[in-house]
C-alpha cells in the first residue's frame, strides 16, 4: 500500500508541469523562460535563480518546472522555452536543437559520477551484481546516472532491468530516488552522485538510510542548454551571467544554495563517455566490460 502510494504521488507529479513565475517585473518584455527539472533540492534555491538571472538579463525570468527531461526537450523544440538545465544524456540526444551554455561546477570541476545505492542495513553489496533480484528505483528514462549507467552495466553481464531485478519503477526525481531506497521503497536505486552527497552532507534522513554499493566513472556534469534558434546575443548574455555568477552577490547566493562553486565554459569533449553510453545502448557500439562503467565495484 505504500508503495502504491508513492508511486501514485510520482505518477501525479510526472503529469503536472507548473511554471514559477512569482515576483516577475511588471514590464512589456516578454519573460526569459529557463526550464528546470529536479536538480534543485528545494524552491529557495529556484527563486534565487531567478532573481540573478533577472538582474543579469535585465529583463523578466520564467522558472519553469518540468517533471522529465523529455517535457524539457520537447518544450525547448517547440520554442517553449528558451534555456533549460537538463542532464548530459538528453542533451547527447538532442544535440540537433540544443547549444551547450554552461556548465556547473561542483568542487570546481565539471565532472559528477552515478552511485549505486542501497540500504545502510545490506553492508554485503558492493557490486551491481549483488543487487539481483531486487525492487530498483529508477530517475528518469533520459537520465545519465539514474537510467542509462546501470543499463548499460546491466548490458555487460548480458542483462536487462526486466530480466535482473524482480521489479523497477520511475521516481522522475533524483532524491526521490534517495527517499525510494531509505524507505525501504525500493531495496536498491541510481542516482547522481551530487545529489547524494548534497543530501548527506545536509543530514537528509533518508540518504543516512542508504549507502554506495559502487560509483560509476566520471562523466559530464548536467548542464545548462538553450535551444539552437535563439538569437546569439541572448545566448551570451546568458552565458556572460552564469560565467561570471562568482563575482556578483546574487550570483554566489545561487551557488551556495545549490553547494556549486561555479559555472565553467562547457567543451563538447566532456560528453564523450555520455554519448559511448548512449551508442551503447541505440545498439551502434559492442557492449563493455563492467569495470569500464563502474570505477568501483
Amino acid at each position: 500500500m505504500q508503495r502504491r502510494r508513492f508511486l501514485a504521488t510520482v505518477a501525479a507529479c510526472a503529469a503536472a508541469t507548473h511554471a514559477v513565475a512569482q515576483n516577475l517585473p511588471r514590464t512589456g518584455k516578454a519573460p526569459f523562460r529557463f526550464g528546470v527539472t529536479d536538480v534543485f533540492l528545494h524552491d529557495g534555491a529556484i527563486h534565487l535563480l531567478q532573481q540573478f538571472l533577472q538582474a543579469q538579463l535585465g529583463m523578466p525570468v520564467q522558472i519553469i518546472q518540468k517533471s522529465s527531461y523529455q517535457e524539457s526537450l520537447e518544450a525547448l523544440r517547440s520554442d517553449e522555452m528558451e534555456a533549460a538545465w537538463i542532464c548530459g544524456f538528453p542533451y547527447v540526444v538532442a544535440k540537433g536543437f540544443v547549444r551547450l551554455c554552461a556548465q556547473p561546477g561542483w568542487h570546481g570541476q565539471p565532472w559528477y559520477q552515478s552511485y549505486l545505492i542501497t540500504s545502510a542495513r545490506r553492508p554485503q553489496a558492493r557490486s551491481i551484481s549483488d543487487l539481483r533480484g531486487d525492487v530498483f528505483a529508477f530517475d528518469d528514462p533520459l537520465s545519465n546516472s539514474g537510467y542509462l549507467v546501470p543499463v548499460v552495466a546491466l548490458r555487460a553481464l548480458g542483462q536487462t532491468p526486466q530480466s535482473f531485478f524482480r521489479g523497477t519503477f520511475y521516481t522522475y526525481s533524483l532524491h526521490k530516488v534517495v527517499e525510494a531506497v531509505g524507505s525501504g521503497l525500493a531495496d536498491s536505486g541510481t542516482v547522481d552522485g551530487y545529489i547524494w552527497e548534497v543530501l548527506t552532507q545536509r543530514q537528509s534522513q533518508a540518504a543516512l538510510k542508504t549507502r554506495i554499493v559502487a560509483k560509476s566513472r566520471r562523466y559530464g556534469f548536467p548542464p545548462i542548454v538553450t535551444r539552437k534558434n535563439l538569437d546569439m546575443a541572448l545566448h551570451t548574455r546568458l552565458q556572460y551571467a552564469l560565467l561570471s555568477a562568482k563575482g556578483d552577490a546574487k550570483g554566489r547566493a545561487l551557488l551556495r544554495s545549490l553547494d556549486l562553486q561555479d559555472f565553467l565554459m562547457p567543451q563538447e569533449s566532456w560528453f564523450e563517455g555520455i554519448a559511448e553510453l548512449v551508442a551503447i545502448l541505440d545498439g551502434t557500439r559492442p557492449t563493455i566490460p563492467l569495470s569500464a562503467i563502474y570505477a568501483s565495484t
